[in-house]
């Protein structure tokens, strides 16, 4: 069953309303930068994820943690120090490598790298998306928000319950991630061409950040 005109809209509105803060810090200059814009932030961090350099590997993976945690005041900064006193020389390397040679490494891939502060499927999934946002998304807590209004959709092939404390990187958990790629690309492919995979999953996001995860259910649902 497509998409109604409302639906449409709805979807269409989310994904110009998406705000996640657009969080950068520039590690080699050693200051936050407020003026860049999400295509900017992409950028950057892509560039030195596919740098194959793993000391600017190592500023990207943190400047996905600084974004990903800057809703949550202090704990950015904690989780980026965690990250960078913990990583191996040797997981870096590896990391350069196949961010490098693999636009879309599998998330049990990324995850055999054995990166500090990204274990769980939804900071591993935004190393994806940064990676390839024309083709990835983020998959996290906030989206499996939608599997609880509607068990149906592409969301039901992930094992997870509402109590854990994140959705844990398995081999049918990495292949389940694959298909929510897939379905949103679907979406985007039917019903707004000049978009990303990225573009899709944000504007649920953002539906289902501003208390209307019901709508974003009905959506994925019926597309």
């Amino acid at each position: 069953m497509p998409l109604t005109s409302e639906q449409s809209k709805g979807l269409t509105d989310a994904i110009g309303c998406y705000a996640f803060p657009r969080a950068y810090f520039d590690f080699q200059a050693g200051r936050e930068v407020f003026d860049l814009s999400m295509a900017q932030l992409e950028t950057r961090i892509r560039d030195k994820l596919i740098s194959r350099t793993p000391e600017l590997v190592e500023i990207g993976l943190a400047s996905i943690l600084y974004w990903g945690y800057s809703q949550m005041g202090g704990l950015a900064q904690v989780r980026v120090d965690r990250f960078r006193e913990g990583v191996k020389p040797t997981a870096l390397k590896d990391a350069a490598n196949l961010f490098a040679e693999n636009p879309r490494p599998s998330l049990l891939a990324i995850s055999d790298l054995k990166l500090p502060e990204f274990s769980g499927v939804s900071f591993l999934s935004k190393v994806r998306m940064f990676l390839d946002p024309c083709k990835s998304a983020t998959l996290d807590k906030q989206i499996m928000r939608i599997h609880e209004i509607c068990p149906d959709t592409v969301l039901a092939k992930i094992s997870y319950k509402s109590g854990e404390t994140s959705i844990r990187v398995t081999r049918s958990n990495s292949e389940a991630y694959e298909f929510w790629c897939v379905r949103l690309e679907e979406i985007r492919d039917q019903y707004f061409p000049n978009l990303r995979t990225v573009d899709i999953e944000r504007g649920l996001f953002h539906l289902v950040q501003t208390r209307q995860v019901g709508q974003a259910a009905q959506i994925l649902e019926a597309a």
